[in-house]
């Protein structure tokens, strides 16, 4: 078959890569615009909520500032208010205690005015009865456990315009380890008076320290008045040992 003909194929031309490169380029430069855009829209939308955010911190800075400068004036108002009532406080205390110091003096010259009048009604009543008397005792604890103090009153009427002078004589009764004690003046002011003088019209106050012995327990007091004069009269009374509350 020598004399077949084999058909001939036209050659294409072939394309060089070339061709190609101009489209890629753009591709590129599109991708490249496209990413651009998304980067500035990303920034834009930053700076966006970046600002809004900034807002927000500053407007909740401000609200706690106020809030915080209207707690620092109200604790400063508390303070005075404090301060103030504090003072009233004080001043109300003090104003107290001087009125109660007022009150217990007006009580005490009160009770002091009472005692002064009922010994001058004890006189005036007793004004029928003439000659001389034991008015009023009183016993006062001392200073020490065993120490005393003894005041006497010793009037005569108020209708007697003589005047009569003479001594007391003082007798404590009592036991001591059991024993029956009669205990005089001396015994009792460390040796010193025997007695206790007098010189009145209408009356005399007279007193007397007295230091009983360790262990002695006093009941009874009686007192002598012993007057001097052409005709006199001795007087003798005794009182239940009764010590005023210290």
């Amino acid at each position: 078959m020598a004399g077949e003909r084999r058909a001939v194929r036209p050659v294409r031309p072939m394309r060089r890569a070339t061709d190609h490169l101009p489209r890629r380029r753009w591709l590129a430069w599109l991708l490249l615009l496209a990413g651009l855009a998304m980067l500035w829209t990303a920034y834009e939308l930053g700076q966006a909520n970046a600002g809004y955010n900034r807002l927000q911190a500053l407007r909740e800075k401000r609200r706690l500032a106020s809030e915080l400068t209207a707690a620092q004036t109200e604790a400063q108002r508390l303070r005075e208010q404090l301060a103030v009532l504090s003072t009233e406080s004080k001043v109300k205390a003090e104003a107290y205690r001087r009125v109660e110091i007022q009150l217990a003096e007006l009580q005490a010259r009160i009770q002091q005015q009472s005692e002064e009048i009922a010994f001058y009604q004890g006189i005036v009543g007793a004004d029928q009865q003439a000659g001389l008397r034991v008015q009023d005792l009183q016993i006062e604890p001392g200073a020490g456990p065993d120490e005393f103090r003894l005041r006497l009153v010793l009037a005569q009427a108020l209708r007697s315009d003589s005047r009569v002078s003479g001594r007391v004589e003082l007798v404590v009764e009592g036991e001591q380890d059991g024993q029956p004690r009669s205990l005089a003046l001396a015994d009792l002011t460390g040796g010193g008076a025997k007695s206790l003088d007098f010189s009145f019209r209408y009356f005399q106050n007279l007193q007397a320290e007295l230091r009983f012995p360790e262990g002695f327990d006093p009941r009874r007091v009686t007192v002598r008045l012993l007057p001097r004069g052409k005709r006199p009269r001795n007087v003798e009374e005794s009182f239940d040992w009764r010590p005023a509350a210290g």
